[in-house]
């Protein structure tokens, strides 16, 4: 019960002040309609319908519009499909759009044009990132960043146990790529490169060093491209990969996919594990 009520307490803590961590000033949302190069901007691919086994309509359309969604329109949507709830829909917008869900109403509110699925259902258990990575099978952990989705997964023998969308540096080349690997793991960190709002050390909590002084972490996420280089994740994710990984877990960093079989090649010809 103690730890249970710690992380209650220690969630509540990080929500009230992610806000002002790994930024000198209050986060501006138009950043989100100017990311870095489009060519790295990940948008889910068109899919033609898979046909049902049984006799009726065609299910799970995975092709998506950006348009804007009203609540009464996404409320209408999420009891067409299956039933599921409001918080279930507004993850599969946050995932899409690569921002933390609680951004995702204001959204809504101002009318501001987003990626949505044309079945909410198809993305239920959606992911850009492989399911199994069969090269990783003898590697016992490794954390893979995507920049171009952007998105990031953490593998337990090639198998993706969980994954996050991410913000990762504004500049294309501020969050760099390559092979690296968990040097430090830091639940109260404090950024000794950037203040918050207040002229103070932003807090990083959940922080995960990778190299040099480009952390992965708990951070507010307002689009994919939104932080100095440092990798933030939401809060839910960011906490779970923290008691995740050990140090020395492999932590591979990608411009694209497109990359990945060249870059397996190299981890397989080292050995590497967690």
């Amino acid at each position: 019960m103690g730890r249970i009520r710690y992380r209650s307490l220690w969630s509540l803590a990080v929500a009230w002040c992610l806000l002002y961590g790994c930024s000198k000033q209050y986060v501006d949302l138009r950043q989100i309609e100017d990311p870095p190069p489009s060519e790295g901007v990940y948008l889910p691919p068109e899919e033609p319908r898979r046909k049902s086994r049984v006799k009726g309509p065609s299910i799970l359309d995975k092709g998506v519009k950006r348009r804007q969604i009203s609540e009464k329109d996404l409320a209408a949507a999420c009891e067409r499909n299956a039933g599921m709830d409001r918080t279930a829909c507004l993850e599969i917008l946050a995932r899409l759009n690569s921002k933390d869900r609680s951004y995702i109403p204001e959204d809504l509110k101002n009318k501001r044009p987003l990626l949505v699925p044309n079945s909410f259902e198809a993305y239920k258990d959606w992911s850009p990132l492989p399911k199994h990575i069969p090269e990783l099978q003898k590697v016992p952990k490794l954390i893979l960043v995507v920049k171009g989705i952007p998105f990031l997964g953490w593998y337990e023998n090639g198998v993706l146990a969980a994954d996050s969308h991410i913000c990762i540096g504004k500049q294309w080349g501020w969050t760099r790529t390559g092979m690296y690997s968990v040097l430090d793991k830091d639940i109260n960190h404090f950024s000794q490169s950037y203040p918050n709002a207040y002229g103070e050390p932003a807090w990083m909590p959940f922080a995960i060093r990778v190299y040099e002084r480009v952390w992965i972490h708990a951070g507010d996420v307002v689009g994919g491209f939104c932080s100095h280089g440092c990798i933030n994740v939401p809060i839910n994710s960011a906490e779970k990969l923290f008691y995740w990984a050990d140090l020395k877990t492999p932590v591979l960093i990608l411009d694209s996919l497109d990359r990945l079989e060249a870059e397996l090649k190299k981890i397989a010809g080292t050995g590497a594990s967690g």
